[in-house]
């Protein structure tokens, strides 16, 4: 049986005040096909001027290739802070889900 992709609902919400149950969003998100048949599924809570929040599941054994984030992130697990373009890579070492966030100064 072939699945197609769901479509969401539309994304990211905006508003004055956006509330999010992270832990339904994972749920969904390991009921859709790009996670039963692909490495990772995602799904962008926020996108503002200067601020990115993507939430992302990982099955065990997904590998992030090293790349280069073009602002600074906060990962998975722990909080780690990094500046922006440096070179990193990561591996699920069993399901995981981590929240990106990206944020950038807009005042300049």
């Amino acid at each position: 049986m072939t699945q197609t992709r769901q479509s969401r609902p539309d994304r990211p919400e905006a508003g004055p005040f956006v509330h999010n149950h992270l832990a339904e969003e994972i749920e969904r998100l390991k009921t859709e096909v790009a996670w039963h048949d692909g490495d990772r599924n995602a799904i962008t809570l926020t996108k503002r001027v200067g601020l990115r929040l993507v939430l992302t599941v990982l099955p065990q054994g997904a590998v992030l290739r090293e790349h280069r984030a073009p602002t600074a992130e906060l990962g998975s697990g722990e909080v780690v802070t990094m500046e922006p373009g440096l070179t990193h890579a990561g591996e699920a070492r069993e399901d995981t889900a981590f929240l990106l966030t990206l944020a950038e100064d807009v005042s300049k």
